[in-house]
């Protein structure tokens, strides 16, 4: 048999329609229900209804309570059955775009003036109080820079730190970045599709063949 480079030996040969020799297999795995969707009693609709009983895992934030009541009255709607991988049709997203902001900078968020008007950055930190505050919290646990600055000290933060906020920011504002970004969200979901609800009898559905990329694409339109 045919030696490999310095007398390795030859690669295992590829299964007739399987992925080629090599190819890492990701293996399906277990889907956990969220504790939001498990199913409840009367009673227990009751004592939380009308006797004050919160659930330990909603939250105060009334963006979050937004979030999940949107979800909730669509999937409280008639969903058509979905396809079933791989027999999903091709999805493009085309998103033109003019003149709105693609990532916002620091000289958009903060400027270092003596008029009275307010940062757009002290806006949104009062507006998304507690999503800044988890933000710090990352950028204090996960970054081996240092992120002491903390507050409404615009003028003390640094590049480093201001090209991260703006980042944060950018997801909160109308750019092209958070459109992108959250249209792009359905690569992930088809990827989910296919570990949850794929037909494994297809040759097309076997892991490292299948790719969310064969059906799905974001196209934006520069004019």
């Amino acid at each position: 048999p045919t030696r490999g480079p310095r007398g390795a030996p030859p690669p295992p040969p590829r299964a007739p329609g399987g992925p080629p020799a090599g190819t890492v297999q990701r293996k399906p795995g277990r889907v956990k229900v969220p504790e939001m969707f498990r199913g409840k009693s009367a009673a227990e609709n009751c004592l939380k209804s009308y006797c004050g009983v919160r659930e330990p895992w909603w939250r105060s934030n009334s963006d979050v309570h937004w979030r999940i009541s949107a979800l909730a009255r669509g999937l409280g709607l008639n969903m058509p059955r979905p396809f079933r991988v791989p027999y999903v049709p091709g999805l493009t997203v085309l998103i033109p775009h003019y003149g709105e902001s693609i990532l916002v900078e620091k000289k958009e968020l903060f400027q270092d003036t003596q008029n009275s008007v307010v940062p757009l950055m002290h806006w949104l930190k009062q507006r998304y109080e507690n999503e800044f505050s988890s933000f710090v919290g990352r950028m204090r646990t996960g970054n081996k820079c240092s992120w002491s600055v903390s507050g409404s000290s615009w003028d003390e933060y640094t590049e480093a730190q201001w090209a991260k906020i703006g980042r944060w920011a950018s997801m909160r504002l109308q750019t092209l970045w958070r459109t992108v970004a959250g249209m792009c969200l359905y690569h992930p979901a088809l990827q989910v599709h296919h570990d949850v609800q794929a037909d494994r009898s297809s040759s097309l559905a076997q892991p490292g063949v299948w790719d969310p990329s064969d059906c799905f694409t974001c196209l934006v339109s520069m004019q």
